[in-house]
C-alpha cells in the first residue's frame, strides 16, 4: 500500500510516540511523492535540523549520502566516510541520522559494507534509505528496513521523460486499434525509440566514466580505471535501458487501463490522451482487458529474456492489432 506524505508522517509519529521507532526506514517513491520532505521533517523533529533540501541539510547529528561520482554511484569509500560519525555517542536527546538518497545507486561492495550497520545499528541511530527502484536493492538490505511506499497526492498522472517521448506513437496507434498495420507501425516506433535511448544512455554513462577515469589517473597512479569499471558500466547501461523499456510498456498498460475505466463509466478518470474516450466507446471492456493482459505477457516474455524483437512482433499484434483470442 502506498501512503501520502501526511499518512506516512502520522504513522512514524505514532510509532515514535509508542517507543517503536524503527532503526532503519526505506522510503520508496519519487521525490515529488514526499520522500525527501519526509526525511527532512524527521531531521527537524529529531534534531532540530532545519533545511529545505537535502543539499542544505548541515547538522552535527545528520549525514547525507548521495551518488557522488560522474557515473552516479555510491562507493564503499562514501559508506566508510560515515563510520566515524556512527562511532560517536549521540548527544542527550538527539538521534544520529543517516540519509541515503538514491540508495539503488549503492555499489555492491558499498551495500554489503553497509549491511553490518543495518544489522547492528548503534544506539539512538536512525537510517533512512530513499529510492524509486526498490527492486534494485539487495534483498538483505530490504529485509532489514521498514518500508514505506509514498505516492504523490497531487491530482493527475505525471509521465516519465521516456514515456513523454513514446506518447506520440501511442497517440497515433490508439485510434487504429484493431488494425494489424497499426501494430506494425507501433512496433517500429517502439524499436526506434529503444535504439535511440540505448545510444543516449550508453553515451552519457561512458562519457561520465571517461571523465572519472581521467580524474582518477590524475590523482593516483591508477591508469586502468576505465577498464576496471567495464562490468559495472555495462550493468548500469543495461539497467537504465531495461528501466526505460519497462516504462514504455507501463504507458501502454496505463492507456488501456484508463480506457477500461472510461468504458465502465468510472468517475474521476483523467485520461492521458483524449483519444482514449473514443477507444472506450468503440471497444468492449472484455476486449480492452484482453489487450491489457497482452501487455502483461509482453512484460513477462521480456523478463524471461525472450528475444526482444520477436516478443514485440508477437505481443504488439495482440495489444494493438486484431482482437486477441
Amino acid at each position: 500500500m502506498a501512503f501520502t506524505y501526511q499518512q506516512a508522517h502520522e504513522l512514524l509519529q505514532n510509532a515514535r510516540n509508542n517507543g517503536r521507532q524503527p532503526h532503519a526506514l526505506l522510503f520508496v517513491g519519487a521525490p515529488d511523492s514526499g520522500t525527501h520532505r519526509l526525511a527532512l521533517t524527521l531531521a527537524a523533529e529529531l534534531n532540530g535540523a532545519k533545511a529545505n533540501t537535502l543539499e542544505e541539510l548541515h547538522h552535527p547529528n545528520c549525514r547525507v549520502l548521495r551518488p557522488g561520482s560522474k557515473i552516479r554511484t555510491i562507493s564503499i569509500d562514501a559508506v566508510r566516510s560515515v563510520e566515524p560519525f556512527l562511532a560517536l555517542r549521540a548527544e542527550e536527546g538527539a538521534t544520529k541520522l543517516i540519509i541515503i538518497d538514491e540508495a539503488d545507486r549503492l555499489m555492491d561492495e558499498a551495500a554489503n559494507a553497509f549491511l553490518k550497520t543495518l544489522e547492528e545499528p548503534p544506539p539512538n541511530t536512525l537510517i533512512i534509505l530513499m529510492t524509486e527502484l526498490a527492486n534494485k536493492l539487495l534483498p538483505t538490505i530490504l529485509s532489514r528496513c521498514v518500508r514505506l511506499d509514498l505516492r504523490d497526492a497531487r491530482p493527475g498522472i505525471r509521465l516519465t521523460p521516456v514515456q513523454e517521448l513514446f506518447l506520440p506513437a501511442v497517440k497515433a496507434a490508439i485510434p487504429r486499434i484493431g488494425n494489424d498495420v497499426a501494430a506494425l507501425a507501433l512496433r517500429a516506433d517502439f524499436q526506434s525509440l529503444l535504439a535511440k535511448r540505448r545510444e543516449a544512455i550508453t553515451e552519457r554513462i561512458t562519457s561520465a566514466l571517461k571523465a572519472e577515469a581521467k580524474a582518477v589517473s590524475e590523482g593516483t597512479d591508477i591508469r586502468n580505471w576505465e577498464a576496471m569499471q567495464k562490468d559495472i558500466t555495462n550493468a548500469r547501461i543495461e539497467s537504465e535501458y531495461l528501466g526505460e523499456r519497462a516504462q514504455m510498456m507501463e504507458l501502454l498498460s496505463l492507456c488501456l487501463g484508463q480506457a477500461v475505466l472510461l468504458a465502465s463509466h468510472a468517475p474521476d478518470v483523467h485520461p492521458v490522451l483524449s483519444e482514449l474516450q473514443a477507444l472506450a466507446d468503440t471497444h468492449s471492456v472484455p476486449d480492452l482487458l484482453r489487450r491489457m493482459r497482452a501487455v502483461d505477457k509482453l512484460r513477462s516474455d521480456l523478463n524471461f529474456n525472450v528475444n526482444e524483437a520477436l516478443a514485440l512482433d508477437s505481443r504488439l499484434l495482440d495489444i494493438i492489432g486484431k482482437s486477441p483470442l
